[in-house]
């Protein structure tokens, strides 16, 4: 499953992944390509269950964060609002989920 990291707050995730021991692939972009989107990572199938509890749990954070699957069959579904067991049913068919923060991490308010 690939993860398209968009916005510079949208990197908080990663180190989300990380506290929860979730293993992924850092994909940089290839040189010469023209992307509208960040950072890429890919993350086994194996860790559904794992990502889909981190990702409700950094979407419910802040308001600014957004997260978007679209399945293996070109359905584009949003994330925001459902529950964990929800959103891993959504992962089961996940073809990419691209995930935005708009406001930097260094703009919240302590």
């Amino acid at each position: 499953m690939i993860i398209k990291l968009v916005g510079k707050g949208s990197q908080t995730l990663l180190a989300d992944f990380d506290a929860a021991g979730i293993v992924y692939e850092t994909r940089p972009p290839q040189p010469g390509v023209i992307r509208n989107s960040g950072d890429a990572v890919k993350i086994a199938e194996l860790a559904i269950s794992a990502v889909a509890t981190v990702l409700v749990a950094w979407l419910k954070y802040a308001p600014t964060r957004k997260a978007m699957i679209t399945t293996k069959d070109g359905a584009i579904l949003q994330a925001e609002g459902r529950n964990v067991a929800e959103v891993e049913q959504l992962l089961v068919s996940a073809k990419t989920i691209m995930v935005m923060d708009a406001k930097s991490p260094d703009s919240r308010p302590k």
